[in-house]
């Protein structure tokens, strides 16, 4: 790949991105060596010794890393985030500057890297968001050019074709639908009153709908961006783990041919790591209602993306918001039961897994659950520009019926 003038150009904003030394000498909670690492680090890339920087502000990173990988994620200080954020930063505009002076042969290796840096920054760090996704944006439009466009897998390929879910073994009734709902009528009989419904034209005016069946499309966008890929059957099984790679890396070996182990992106913020994603989407209106009679939580609603091939599961399980799971791409399978038959479902033992039932709906086992034998489900086949209602605590088993991108919407 050469960097020519055009390149340049467009990797300008990243080379003039830099830490300053107050900002270094800021930082809340930092070891006395991990601040001179860093300010060691300043001076090698304000001296233009790119690859001495490079070596030094990684030794900060993976000081950082093994903080961040320490015990449970939700006590990890945040001051080691914005750490690890600021040394990622650092790293980017240094990979950057090396890109431009270097052999065609190593620039694009330099690039790649630097985006992977930047991502890694995003989806671990706390601080310096603007400046890595304004880099993680520009270094993804200079590798996507290139980069071939994605190939679809010969016609046996599992994870292109379409599937049935299997049969279930207990009572279902169809859920109910209603067609374009005012805010009033949705909230009233089914928000309030935590009643599940499929919603069905409200998403037409989405671009999400003509642009995200196209794979080409998606890595043109993302191709090049790191994501966390969740490998194995469901996340409750004893084969279940997490993978970082690229898009493209997750398409070509989870999407366009079957891989050894099922690939999926799941419950993942991919629209705050790419905002040009984003922009194909509309939060809708129905979020706008509250359990808040003054409405406080109005408007902080979580978005998440699901993508990934038929056949793709999320066990049995509850969670504590509203949810609005919205169908871009292909059709999915949601089987829903009432709080009230929670016994039934025999949720896990222990804090963890609390949220998620022992049972498997597709496959249950009657002997070492019994009680389940006697609950009644919510069926709902959700396909393209439809949206289901799943209200707090209710219970739901999904499952991709064909290759199938959903956007999920969380709130209070």
């Amino acid at each position: 790949m050469d960097i020519d003038m055009k390149i340049i150009d467009l990797l300008k904003p990243i080379t003039s991105m830099c830490l300053t030394k107050q900002e270094v000498q800021m930082q809340e909670n930092i070891l006395p060596d991990v601040e001179s690492l860093l300010l060691k680090s300043l001076d090698l890339l304000t001296s233009l010794r790119y690859k001495d920087c490079i070596k030094n502000v990684q030794a900060v990173i993976d000081i950082t890393w093994e903080e961040l990988n320490t015990g449970h994620w939700s006590l990890v200080p945040e001051s080691q985030r914005s750490i690890y954020s600021a040394a990622s930063l650092l790293k980017v505009v240094a990979l950057v500057q090396l890109a431009v002076q270097s052999s065609a042969d190593n620039s694009l290796s330099c690039l790649e890297q630097a985006v992977k840096t930047a991502d890694l920054g995003l989806l671990l760090g706390n601080s310096h968001r603007q400046q890595l996704t304004t880099a993680a944006k520009l270094l993804s439009e200079v590798i996507n050019q290139a980069e071939p466009p994605v190939e679809a897998g010969g016609g046996g390929n599992r994870a292109m074709t379409s599937s049935d879910a299997p049969k279930l073994q207990v009572v279902t009734d169809p859920i109910k639908v209603l067609h374009s709902p005012s805010l009033e009528t949705f909230s009233s009989q089914h928000f309030y009153p935590r009643l599940p419904v499929q919603i069905t034209g409200c998403m037409t005016h989405w671009p999400a709908l003509r642009l995200w069946p196209d794979l080409d499309y998606l890595l043109e966008k993302a191709g090049s961006r790191t994501v966390p890929v969740e490998l194995g059957s469901s996340y409750s099984q004893a084969d279940w783990s997490q993978r970082l790679m690229t898009l493209r890396q997750f398409i070509t070996q989870h999407v366009t041919s079957a891989g050894s182990a099922t690939g999926y992106l799941a419950q993942h913020q991919l629209f705050d790591q790419v905002p040009e994603l984003k922009r194909d989407i509309v939060v809708p209106d129905y979020c706008a209602c509250s359990d808040s009679e003054d409405g406080e939580g109005e408007g902080e609603v979580d978005i998440n993306a699901w993508f990934g091939p038929n056949g793709t599961v999320s066990p049995l399980h509850h969670d504590p918001k509203h949810n609005l799971l919205c169908q871009v791409v292909g059709r999915k399978q949601v089987v829903l039961y009432s709080p009230a038959v929670s016994d039934c479902l025999y949720p896990h033992e222990g804090r963890l897994l609390s949220n998620t039932a022992q049972v498997d709906p597709e496959a249950p086992d009657f002997k070492l659950f019994p009680k389940y034998r006697d609950t009644q489900a919510t069926l709902c086949i959700l396909s393209p520009g439809d949206m289901v209602y799943i209200p707090p605590t209710w219970w739901h088993h999904v499952r991709a019926m064909d290759l199938s991108f959903s956007v999920s919407f969380w709130w209070s």
